[in-house]
């Protein structure tokens, strides 16, 4: 799954790089790939969680580390377990924070009681944020969506709720609830 989200991303950005905790080697040979295949996207490497970040940091330290680790001021974070994300999700996300000045978008879908539903770890965040994003995980929050409340951020509205599901079990993968 992490080579197809890698395929999908590589030709709409200038720089590709991974956060992973284990398994390092078979993610970087993933990733040159990708940008092998992507000849105006640069190879940014494999980045395990910082050193000075609390073990078992959650998807928040992956960000921290992503953003810490990238030399650009926008960073778009996926996680390799939705193998449907929309093809036009970042364009999506890259106008409205144009169109707003938000320092961050996030995707969202109706769940199926039209409640909306955020997918804050496949957010378009700007490098602003990580003055308010470090001191709050330093102080112990963990959940993305509570940091990102925080910032100045807005949420754009896809149609496609499967799109953004999780195929992280074999159960999930084959149809199963």
């Amino acid at each position: 799954m992490a080579r197809h989200i890698l395929r999908g991303m590589a030709p709409q950005v200038g720089a590709l790089g991974i956060v992973a905790n284990r398994n390092p080697d078979a993610y970087q040979a993933l990733l040159r790939e990708a940008t092998d295949a992507a000849p105006a996207t640069h190879h940014l490497g494999v980045h395990a969680d910082r050193a000075d970040l609390p073990r078992f940091s959650g998807p928040l330290g992956g960000m921290i580390t992503a953003m810490q680790a990238s030399a650009t001021p926008w960073v778009w974070f996926l996680p390799c377990d939705m193998p449907r994300l929309p093809s036009d999700m970042l364009a999506t996300l890259w106008r409205e924070v144009h169109r707003t000045g938000a320092d961050i978008a996030v995707p969202s879908t109706a769940d199926r009681v039209d409640a909306v539903r955020h997918h804050w770890v496949c957010a378009l965040m700007n490098q602003r944020v990580m003055t308010t994003l470090l001191p709050a995980f330093n102080s112990g929050e963990r959940k993305v969506g509570h940091l990102i409340a925080r910032c100045n951020w807005t949420s754009v509205s896809f149609d496609d709720a499967a799109g953004f599901v999780n195929l992280n079990t074999l159960e999930t993968k084959h149809g199963g609830d």
